[in-house]
């Protein structure tokens, strides 16, 4: 943690010098330039927001102690201490720790989102298989009630067709069996008359 500069008290008209030693600038674009070195610099960037941070922490116990906005002496004195070396150093080791604290949160989170979708993946692959099975076995069914029905009808058919020819036979075996007992003998037909012995009509 860096060391953030904290409210001097300074008398009316009164002048802070900055420290002889260590100190880079005092200017708020040194700062920035110190801390950012281009536009890419994730890290500096980081760093130039705790230094904001700070910055507002100085402001807010200034009017905490003294009821008012740090005057342009006190703004001078902070911007002195943040610009030492050892200030800078500190913010940007902090901004580094943030920086791979937000990093390794965000691939936490890109984890969880990949296995998620992994997990979500292999389920729609095993319901679609389920349900192509299950498709499958209904076709199956389908064919085989088919045939089943098929089957039965044909076996009806044949079971009409031998009970008709059974109960006809049955049939004429009674009738048989009621003209033996009867004496009637079976019926015969006529035996064909010669030519010659044919009647002639009358005239």
């Amino acid at each position: 943690m860096s060391s953030a500069p904290t409210p001097v008290p300074a008398a009316s008209g009164s002048t802070v010098s900055p420290p002889a030693s260590g100190v880079v600038g005092s200017s708020h674009s040194l700062i920035y330039q110190q801390l950012v070195t281009d536009s890419n610099d994730a890290v500096g960037a980081i760093a130039y927001v705790l230094y904001k941070r700070d910055k507002i922490a100085f402001i807010e116990a200034t009017y905490t102690a003294h009821g008012r906005a740090p005057n342009a002496d006190e703004l001078k004195v902070f911007h002195t201490q943040s610009c030492m070396l050892p200030v800078l150093e500190g913010y940007r080791t902090q901004a580094k720790q943030l920086g791979e604290a937000f990093l390794s949160a965000g691939l936490a989170n890109k984890m969880r989102d990949f296995e998620d979708e992994i997990r979500e993946s292999v389920l729609n692959q095993n319901v679609s298989a389920v349900l192509s099975e299950l498709k499958s076995k209904k076709r199956f069914v389908a064919w085989a009630g088919d045939i089943v029905a098929n089957l039965g009808v044909n076996v009806l058919t044949i079971l009409i067709i031998g009970a008709l020819l059974g109960g006809y036979q049955a049939l004429a075996k009674f009738n048989a069996n009621v003209e033996k007992l009867a004496n009637v003998p079976p019926a015969t037909e006529p035996a064909p008359v010669p030519p010659s012995e044919k009647p002639t009509p009358n005239r």
